[in-house]
């Protein structure tokens, strides 16, 4: 295998994993095995949560480098376990260079789970919170309509390539003013429960795990800049709450 070749596939396994919620350390503890277990002689890999650099080396040959720009990024890990997987085989049973890209491909185009059962996901989970906050029958039937309603408008705006913090702004106003809603028609008297139940689809859960595995693992810029942007997530939802409460609340007398 060519050191193109090699670093071609290296590089695409570790945008795939790291576009699909994967650890820091993991993007580069899994690129690093692949690189040497097609042949490198050094590999040397940087990432942070936007950016890869891989500089391969070969006996003989000079030293290539990538740099790959990651753009947008979710959360599939489906994706993240079958590459694991993959980087594994490869130590034990390295292959050819098609079979490999033909294999990634196949990965990188595995189908999610259907669209309705997205939407279900987010409403169940919205609606279960309010019941686990304490919330009676009726609220948690106004918290599976937030769950609807958040999931529908993240992915409009995703298609528009809105902003994610003005998509959880979006959604935190989405949810308070629903809530408000259902109060000033009198279906509920537990307001707050709703808005706490319904919210708790937007709290960046991995992003703050991820943080904390790759600090503990030594990667403190990936870790830092994880942390930073979950604790700007929260701030944006807590803004998209506050928005409706401070301006339609004394209307209905809360």
């Amino acid at each position: 295998m060519t050191i193109t070749q090699l670093s071609h596939v290296a590089m695409e396994m570790g945008v795939i994993l790291l576009a699909n919620g994967a650890e820091t350390y993991r993007v580069e503890e899994s690129m690093h095995r692949i690189c040497l277990a097609l042949g490198a002689k050094e590999a040397e890999i940087f990432v942070v949560p936007t950016t890869i650099i891989i500089s391969v080396t070969l006996e003989g040959e000079v030293p290539l480098t990538r740099t790959r720009r990651i753009h947008s990024r979710k959360i599939d890990l489906t994706k993240v376990s079958e590459l694991n997987h993959l980087s594994r085989q490869i130590s034990y049973e390295p292959t050819n260079y098609k079979k490999l890209v033909a294999e990634i491909k196949r990965i990188d185009t595995i189908p999610s789970y259907p669209y309705y059962l997205h939407v279900l996901a987010f409403a169940f989970i919205s609606q279960m919170f309010t019941l686990f906050f304490g919330g009676s029958f009726m609220d948690s039937c106004v918290g599976f309509v937030i769950g609807l309603g958040i999931k529908l408008q993240m992915d409009t705006m995703r298609r528009f390539q809105a902003n994610i913090f003005f998509t959880h702004i979006v959604g935190g106003l989405i949810a308070s003013t629903v809530a408000l809603a259902a109060l000033g028609l009198g279906f509920t008297s537990n307001m707050d429960t709703i808005i706490i139940g319904s919210i708790m689809t937007l709290v960046p859960g991995l992003a703050i795990t991820n943080s904390i595995r790759d600090i503990i693992a030594g990667d403190y810029l990936s870790g830092l800049a994880k942390g930073v942007e979950a604790l700007l997530i929260g701030a944006a939802i807590a803004s998209g709450v506050a928005v409706p409460l401070s301006l339609l609340r004394p209307f209905w007398g809360g």
